[in-house]
């Protein structure tokens, strides 16, 4: 195996789970079994166990807690194979027949995150869930988190203790929207106060991101020898060999390997990079600015949650169970040349609703008042998250601050400074204190610091844009013409492209006959080929789906002005080849 394509294994293996997630073998500790002990040696009693949904909690109340000391939620981020594994168990990963091949296994004693040590030795009582899923953990984290609110106060009435005066959760990366969707759900108690480290807090949006990342990286990227990703594209590669395969096909269009070796602060080595890698260098370029990528780091990173990740939330029984929820039939990526060469696909509109129910938040937050802090480069969960919450929650429950890391680009990059000043900051304010500002958190991290470096906070820094990068909303319109006769029930459609191919065809399904559901196809006529891509009816022969965008209803009274998106699927019904009806929309 090649030298640069191992450090490049161990880089994404260690960066492949968000930040906040420690796999950090233990020393021998000082601390009872029943204790639960800090980074500093601390014994705390602990509680370990495993609630009706799966997940497993680590619950620690500090002697002589009462009700009024409060308790704190610590949500982790993503969770996904190769995490929570010791050595030993590397064997068995490469046996597919072990369901955690696919999906991984939940940390049986879960930590209560960064600021743990800290938060305890204020008075509070923590308890942190495995969740009951790895992953995109949101299809259930709720559940989780409420069976373990009651697993708390269960423990609290065998210590002659009531339920918590104060509550706040934590969450970071995931655990941000993991913490929107606690507050959403009624599951738990709205809490007085909830700290956000660079959540995830658009919600399934963000999977978007990384497929038109992948869309234009292929765009780009196939025509290179040896470069091709895994596909179908929503079809789960292997583990292990088959992420050997993905970075051998990075590096044979990027130079990933090399180009991850550089300091990329330092112009003359990304200079020399370019020069000793010319066409890798242009295509990476190009890359980065159409997808609007940070770095090279962050675009293997969020490429590897694309071709790994995406296909596990598709074909997971636990989330969508098989459903593709992606779209990009009438997307403009902004560059004539990935356009032409972008793959397309559509999705049914039940798909692209089942993701964004688990989840988009509607900013049902109640009471609780909000600090929710980003990295302003941050590449993997973008700071444009922000403006999603700053959209739901009135001003006067969220402060939304950004720490500048623009010198080194971080997802999560906060000191224990920063973070540890928008902890006081939430808690203060929920116990009387005005509002804090950036400014307010600024200033009081300074006074705890030892070092100013350690304090980052950027006033002046606006959050503008806003997820996804490229807007579903506002795809270009349709070329062609559908209709639907309602009188003759005639479905006529003109430039179908068949995915993938060139060519187009103009034509009709005929209506069902009596006792049937199937449209049997008419006349079809070719009409020609053309290099330009172009947003139009579509056959996708992988899937057997027939998309047809806009049509308009003819012979209607009164006129329907409405145009509809209609979907269809290729079905054989006993003797009968056709399609069958199977969703619609009112198109955009």
């Amino acid at each position: 195996m090649p030298t640069q394509i191992l450090v490049t294994i161990l880089f994404l293996t260690a960066v492949a789970a968000c930040p906040f997630i420690s796999h950090d073998l233990q020393a021998a500790s000082a601390c009872a079994s029943t204790q639960y002990e800090t980074d500093n040696g601390d014994c705390f009693p602990v509680w370990h166990g495993q609630t009706r949904s799966g997940a497993y909690y680590t619950i620690v109340i500090p002697e002589n807690w009462d009700a009024s000391d409060g308790l704190v939620f610590w949500n982790h981020g993503f969770q996904s194979f190769l995490t929570g594994f010791e050595t030993a168990e590397l064997l068995d990963l490469l046996d597919p027949s072990w369901k955690g091949y696919y999906t991984g296994a939940v940390q049986a004693e879960p930590g209560l995150g960064p600021y743990g040590e800290s938060i305890l030795s204020q008075g509070f009582a923590m308890a942190a869930s495995s969740y009951s899923q790895t992953g995109w953990a949101v299809f259930d984290s709720h559940i989780s988190n409420g069976e373990m609110y009651n697993e708390f106060l269960s423990i609290a009435l065998n210590l002659d203790q009531t339920a918590p005066e104060e509550f706040y959760i934590i969450g970071g990366s995931l655990g941000g929207i993991v913490t929107i969707r606690d507050l959403e759900s009624e599951l738990v108690p709205d809490p007085d106060g909830a700290l956000i480290l660079c959540g995830a807090v658009a919600g399934s949006i963000n999977w978007v991101e990384a497929f038109d990342l992948r869309t234009i990286y292929e765009s780009v990227c196939d025509a290179v020898p040896g470069a091709q990703l895994p596909k179908p594209w929503y079809e789960r590669p292997e583990l292990l060999f088959g992420e050997l395969d993905y970075l051998d096909s990075l590096d044979k269009c990027i130079g990933i390997s090399t180009r991850l070796l550089i300091n990329e602060n330092d112009p003359l080595e990304v200079f020399a990079w370019e020069l000793s890698n010319l066409s890798k260098a242009d295509r990476l370029k190009k890359i980065l600015e159409t997808s609007s990528t940070e770095n090279p780091y962050f675009l293997a990173l969020n490429l590897w949650y694309a071709v790994f990740q995406i296909p596990r939330l598709i074909n997971d029984e636990t989330q969508l169970n098989g459903a593709i929820p992606f779209s990009n039939i009438g997307i403009d990526y902004n560059d004539e040349a990935v356009n032409d060469a972008a793959v397309r696909t559509f999705a049914l509109p039940s798909a692209r609703d089942a993701l964004l129910a688990n989840y988009s938040p509607i900013g049902n937050v109640g009471d609780t008042k909000i600090v929710s802090i980003h990295t302003s480069h941050d590449g993997l969960v973008r700071a444009e998250n922000q403006k999603s919450l700053q959209s739901l929650v009135p001003e006067n429950q969220l402060t939304v601050a950004i720490v500048d890391d623009s010198k080194s680009p971080s997802h999560c990059g906060f000191t224990i400074d920063e973070g540890l000043a928008a902890w006081n900051g939430l808690t203060e304010w929920v116990n009387g204190a005005i509002q804090p500002t950036v400014s307010d958190l600024r200033l009081a991290c300074l006074e705890t610091a030892l070092d100013e470096g350690n304090c980052n906070y950027a006033p002046d820094l606006v959050i503008e844009a806003t997820l996804p990068t490229f807007e579903r909303s506002n795809s270009i319109g349709a070329t062609g013409i559908n209709t639907y006769d309602v009188e003759s029930g005639q479905l006529n459609f003109q430039s179908l492209q068949i995915l993938g191919d060139d060519e187009t065809y103009d034509g009709y399904l005929n209506p069902p006959m009596s006792n049937s559901t199937i449209f049997t196809v008419g006349d079809i006529q070719f009409t020609g080929a053309t290099s330009i891509w172009r947003h139009s009816s579509a056959f996708d022969s992988n899937t057997s789906m027939l998309y047809l965008p806009k049509v308009n209803l003819e012979n209607v009274l009164p006129p329907d002005i409405t145009e509809y998106d209609v979907y269809l699927r290729l079905k054989q019904e006993e003797d009968i080849t056709g399609l069958e009806f199977l969703e619609f929309e009112i198109a955009n």
